[in-house]
């Protein structure tokens, strides 16, 4: 708390904001929020759409963004789309309910469409893996490629198969029992909760950076993985415009709109990049199951990283993302 007391600057942090491509649109008669990377000089045929998750906002690509519109070994450039998902950060909360990852997907897509955009690749993590899986089953012809993080394995029951699979699945087990109470509780009584954690700036903080040292791969030290300036801006983006409650309703909002054809396979081009510490997808490859993704490229393997992979190891989780997107183009 003392170094946000004193020795935080937003007044730089916001000059820095102010300096991104930011752009507003209205989709669905609601404000959206995006911020809109160029590349300079040579451009691949198409660009990206990169759709981050909770409890984080379009700083998680900022770092990974100059690799992806430079190219990797003399390739040309991608264009970057990085949206602040509807009620998170910049983005208005919608207006009218039910807006879960299917209907976010349907504005993402607006969105590409409105800039010009035809064809465009997808990266997403967290919900923001299951709005891409949402755009790749309801506008296939528009996609090029759906980059993912974790590995191709369908939820459900599993049984242990080797050792690393034990492992695992007693390791999964115990972060089900342990580390989702919080999912539930926005799931359930998300206002609730969102008033005590937009009353408390150092509420939500706790609330937050929880999930960032229980979710990432840093050794016990935090900050050799993120910057004390990155976790207090994202709070700061989640707080001061009163986003705290609004994002937090996506959980809710999904339980509420799912459906059976959400499970449906996907047919364009698939790649998974498999990092060692996400609780969420560090599965062994003795579980992998491919079933649901008939046109899947690879699964690569990062040699570290967490639930966080763009804003923890940019350099490495750029150049598998420009791998896969690059070949799509050739």
């Amino acid at each position: 708390m003392a170094y946000w007391r004193r020795r935080y600057d937003w007044e730089q942090v916001q000059r820095e904001l102010n300096a991104l491509p930011n752009h507003l649109v209205s989709v669905d008669g609601d404000q959206l929020h995006f911020v809109w990377y160029r590349a300079k000089g040579p451009r691949q045929p198409f660009p990206l759409l990169m759709i981050h998750g909770w409890p984080t906002s379009f700083l998680e690509f900022q770092r990974a963004a100059p690799i992806l519109m430079a190219g990797v070994n003399g390739h040309a450039g991608f264009d970057l789309v990085v949206p602040s998902l509807p009620g998170f950060v910049f983005s208005e909360e919608p207006r009218m309910r039910g807006v879960g990852p299917r209907q976010i997907g349907d504005r993402l897509h607006s969105l590409m469409q409105h800039l010009g955009y035809d064809r465009y690749g997808v990266q997403g993590y967290d919900w923001g893996s299951v709005i891409g899986r949402s755009i790749a089953q309801q506008y296939p012809k528009h996609l090029v490629g759906l980059h993912l993080p974790g590995a191709p394995w369908l939820q459900g029951e599993a049984r242990p198969v080797d050792a690393a699979s034990d492992e695992f699945l007693s390791r999964r087990q115990h972060f089900l029992t342990d580390g989702v109470a919080y999912a539930a509780i926005q799931r359930t009584r998300p206002q609730t909760l969102g008033y005590a954690l937009q009353d408390s700036p150092v509420g939500w903080l706790a609330w937050m950076l929880e999930k960032y040292w229980a979710w990432s791969d840093h050794g016990g030290d935090l900050w050799s993985v993120f910057s004390r300036e990155h976790i207090l801006t994202t709070a700061m983006l989640y707080w001061l415009p009163n986003r705290v409650m609004s994002a937090a309703r996506i959980y809710q909002t999904s339980a509420q709109t799912s459906n059976p054809s959400d499970d449906r396979p996907i047919e364009i081009p698939t790649w998974f990049t498999w990092v060692p510490n996400d609780p969420f997808g560090s599965i062994p490859k003795s579980l992998w199951n491919s079933s649901r993704f008939p046109a899947l490229v690879k699964v690569s393997e990062l040699p570290r990283g967490g639930h966080f992979p763009a804003a923890e190891q940019p350099k490495l989780w750029a150049e598998d993302v420009f791998a896969f997107f690059s070949g799509l183009s050739r």
